[in-house]
């Protein structure tokens, strides 16, 4: 009787998890991801608010260009892991608006392409 229980209450732990997990957004920074950039440079602090400004108004090209030239930088770790996973995030929505027809996503990943890969 105590291992089904057991078992059972598990198993409802796990399944509120998971749907807990559901209503989240997937790309959404972390706390220390939005925190990378309070100790940079006043410079990269720019470049990084613009970046995400552009990105949270759908600007596809000027956050693009933002994210590439933060990737060139001399960053901390912290500072490059927030920076692929807001690259990851605006990614996934530039691909879905383009695929959606929105001539201003089409015409970023244009320019993403025409720049070639960010070695």
């Amino acid at each position: 009787m105590f291992k089904s229980t057991l078992c059972i209450g598990l198993l409802m732990g796990v399944f509120s998890l998971a749907l807990s997990g559901c209503n989240r957004d997937p790309y959404a920074l972390s706390a220390s991801d939005q925190a990378a950039f309070q100790s940079a440079t006043p410079e990269l602090q720019r470049l990084w608010e613009t970046a995400r400004k552009a990105d949270q108004a759908n600007d596809f090209l000027a956050a693009s260009t933002n994210y590439r030239s933060l990737l060139h930088q001399n960053l901390t770790t912290e500072q490059l892991m927030a920076v692929q996973n807001a690259v990851g995030g605006f990614n996934y929505r530039l691909n879905d608006a383009a695929a959606r027809g929105n001539p201003a996503a089409q015409q970023a990943l244009e320019a993403a392409k025409a720049a070639g890969p960010h070695r």
